[in-house]
């Protein structure tokens, strides 16, 4: 009786299908860190990555779509509107945004509504629209307000939201790339490079690397300076206005 059992559970193994494999990501930064220094007029970074599949991988019906996101360090935000009160301009009512990305672009293979639906798109935060301001990524759209709208807006308008769909290109069935741009007010700080690998609307594999923007030169070595040594700092602030104002003085001396 106990072989019995064994032989039909060793036919049951042999018989049932392997399990299907998921592709998998693999990516590269084109660098893994910017420096600005003070000619600095903006710069840019790629994203390389390649799509691999083995054999047991299922063939999928739809092709593959990409997106690319390139997200800042993550800060409070407030958004203020202003009122005319006795013909005068002034802040009056405002919104906190408790956790939001300072710098954010986003790449695509297409459109962002072709590439998949409103829920998953909800529930991974992707997209102006389906960015959360108020809290983490949920099954359903956040719900926007005027404020949001107005942070959205400006933020696009100062280049530190961008949305460039299409950009990302294919170079082989496998192989892809994504430009992109960092304006010349991008701010300084870690940054995520998150990619997304799609098929018929469906999220097969997802990937994140970390790079950093920083300060460089002589502007990285005042930055240092003012925050290891506050007290060094100060006393070389007093002697540099001192010897401005000397010169300043010698210069412009009536005799």
């Amino acid at each position: 009786m106990m072989i019995a059992r064994a032989l039909r559970l060793a036919a049951m193994l042999i018989i049932a299908p392997l399990p299907l494999r998921a592709e998998t990501l693999v990516t590269a930064l084109s660098t893994e860190r910017v420096s600005i220094e003070s000619n600095f007029t903006g710069s840019g970074v790629v994203i390389f990555g390649t799509v691999e599949r083995d054999r047991q991988t299922v063939a999928r019906g739809a092709p593959y779509e990409i997106v690319v996101t390139l997200t800042g360090p993550l800060r409070p935000m407030v958004a203020r509107r202003k009122e005319r009160v006795a013909g005068i301009w002034i802040n009056r009512t405002s919104s906190e945004l408790p956790r939001v990305p300072s710098f954010l672009a986003i790449a695509t293979t297409a459109p962002m509504a072709d590439v998949a639906g409103n829920p998953v798109r909800a529930r991974q935060g992707l997209g102006f629209d389906m960015l959360p301001t108020r809290g983490l990524p949920d099954a359903l759209p956040p719900v926007r307000t005027e404020f949001d709208a107005a942070f959205f807006r400006l933020m696009q308008k100062e280049n530190l939201f961008s949305l460039n769909e299409g950009s990302v290109e294919f170079l082989s069935p496998q192989l892809f790339k994504a430009p992109i741009a960092l304006p010349s007010n991008v701010p300084i700080g870690w940054y995520t490079a998150t990619v997304y690998l799609f098929s018929g609307g469906v999220l097969l594999a997802k990937t994140t690397q970390d790079f950093s923007i920083l300060k460089g030169g002589f502007e990285q070595a005042i930055t240092d300076l003012a925050h290891q040594r506050p007290a060094l700092y100060g006393l070389a602030a007093v002697v540099v206005a001192c010897f401005t104002g000397w010169l300043a003085g010698v210069a412009f001396r009536r005799d």
